[in-house]
Formats: C-alpha cells, sequence, structure tokens
C-alpha cells in the first residue's frame, strides 16, 4: 500500500530535508486533508486509505509546491488563528501565533461591554474577527488599504457570522481625518502593521518571500508606520483608550519612544512566547 496515508506520512518523515518546512509530518497531514477533503482526525482513523490515482496526483502537486517554498497556508488556503480557521490567499499577511498576543493583551484590559475597537491593517481580519468572537458587545472596524485584503476579510466575516465587526477601505487613519471632529473615537485601537525596512533580511527568508511586500514593509527602515499610527492614534480614542501595536523584536525601545512622546501613559512592552518584544501598548488619559 504505497500510496496509504500511513505510508505518505512514514515517508515524509524519512525524506524532511527542506529547509521550509519544520514538521513534514503535519503539514503533510493538511495536505493529505485538502487532497481527500477531510479533517486530520479522520486520517487517523483511517491510516490505511489509499488514495485514489486522481488524489495522488493533486497531493504530488500540492507537495512539490510547499517543497519549492510556497508558504502551506496559501497552498491549502487557511490558517488557524485564536479559535478562528481563516481563509487566506497571497493577498494577506498570514496570521501568526505571536500576533494573539495582542488579543490576549485586549481580552484583559478595563473596556466597557459597548467599547468601540479599531484594527488598523486588518489584512485577512484576523485580530478584528478574534476580538468580535470574543467579546459580541464590542463594536469593531477594521480597515485595510488593499481591495483584495478587504475581500478576505469580509469573506471570513460571513463565514463566522461575526456582525459586530465591519471592514472599511483606508489608508490608516486617512478615512476617519475626514469625518468632522469627534465623530469617530474609540476605546481601543490595535494594529499589526508593516515593520520591517526594505533591505531586511528576513524578506528572503520563508514565507516572507511569498507575501506582500505592502503587508511587510515600511519606510524609515521599518518605524514609518509605526511613527503615523502611534501619533495619529491620539486623535481618535477616547479618554481612557488604550493602543496596542506590533512591532519588530528590535524596535521596542523607538515604539516606546513614540508613545511617550504622543502622551501614552502606562507605556510596556510584552514578550510573546519566543521571549521577544512583541507588542507596545499605551493608555491615554485626558
Amino acid at each position: 500500500m504505497l500510496n496509504s496515508i500511513d505510508n505518505i506520512i512514514r515517508s515524509s518523515k524519512e525524506n524532511s530535508t527542506y529547509e521550509c518546512i519544520v514538521d513534514f509530518s503535519f503539514e503533510t497531514e493538511l495536505l493529505l486533508c485538502e487532497v481527500i477533503n477531510v479533517e486530520r482526525s479522520w486520517l487517523k482513523a483511517n491510516p490505511n486509505y489509499i488514495l485514489s490515482d486522481e488524489q495522488e496526483i493533486k497531493f504530488s502537486k500540492l507537495k512539490l509546491r510547499r517543497e519549492k517554498g510556497e508558504p502551506i497556508a496559501y497552498i491549502i488556503g487557511n490558517r488557524g488563528f485564536w479559535t478562528l480557521d481563516l481563509k487566506v490567499n497571497e493577498s494577506v499577511l498570514i496570521p501568526r501565533p505571536e500576533s494573539e498576543l495582542i488579543i490576549e493583551l485586549s481580552l484583559d484590559l478595563p473596556l466597557t461591554n459597548k467599547a468601540d475597537v479599531l484594527d488598523l491593517g486588518t489584512g485577512s481580519g484576523a485580530l478584528a474577527l478574534a476580538l468580535a468572537s470574543e467579546r459580541k458587545g464590542w463594536s469593531i472596524t477594521g480597515t485595510d488599504v488593499s481591495t483584495d485584503a478587504l475581500k478576505v476579510a469580509e469573506f471570513n466575516k460571513e463565514y463566522y457570522r461575526l456582525n459586530n465587526v465591519e471592514f472599511m477601505k483606508s489608508f490608516w487613519f486617512e478615512e476617519f481625518e475626514k469625518r468632522s471632529p469627534g465623530q469617530s473615537k474609540f476605546d481601543l485601537i490595535v494594529s499589526n502593521p508593516p515593520y520591517l525596512g526594505k533591505d531586511d533580511p528576513h524578506l528572503d527568508k520563508g514565507d516572507l518571500k511569498y507575501e506582500p511586500n505592502i503587508a511587510l514593509i515600511a519606510a524609515e527602515n521599518g518605524k514609518a508606520n509605526l511613527e503615523t499610527i502611534i501619533f495619529s492614534s491620539v486623535t481618535f480614542l477616547r479618554d481612557q483608550g488604550w493602543l496596542l501595536v506590533e512591532h519588530g523584536f528590535d524596535q521596542a525601545p523607538i515604539v516606546r519612544k513614540f508613545f511617550g512622546e504622543a502622551g501614552f501613559k502606562k507605556c510596556q512592552t510584552v514578550k510573546d512566547l519566543n521571549n521577544h518584544d512583541r507588542v507596545t501598548m499605551g493608555l491615554l488619559e485626558f
């Protein structure tokens, strides 16, 4: 049974020589689920299932794409984030576990049950939708400058039927700045903006090679978007409002400097599970 599920997974372990793939067995299971259209639990329960000729051909094509470096999330079209399984494609940044730190910190804030929340640069909608799923009374707005990204976010919103979130096209606060003063105010603003410099060596490695530059690269060696968001947030936060931004592991000092200069209090940087500085947060008090 050369093309049984069990043999395919075993073979993946024996031939795990590709640098782009960390866990061959796990990713092989994901590809098999995509080919057979089943859950991983089904694979475990049916190790002797034999792939049809058509399924074997499809699996070989998907496997080759992965071996060439294409992200597994783009190949199968989804990525888990928080408690959600989100659709993703080449138009959006692939959600990462590190970004879940923003969700954890946001849910611990002393906000009302009717808080107004803004997610800047929403991409697939990961942050906005995760928060919306946990706090049904919050009114959440997600913005992105990419029309294609917003289509992905809208799909994910409709899939989970989260009616307390809306998406709109805007380059950071641009659309809100067109409104009457005071019309758009938020209790919480979150963002995972592009924060890599154009010459960052990580751009040539792993999934980053395939992800959209618009979701990765910022001017001023990665600092421009962070600076814009932090200083502009002051205009759109209510008294006792919070700002949380994700940033690079080596950007915490300059980000905290921006927070302080913008007038935020209780500023702190929180480390991710890899012990890297990842999210900086601050409180605005009038």
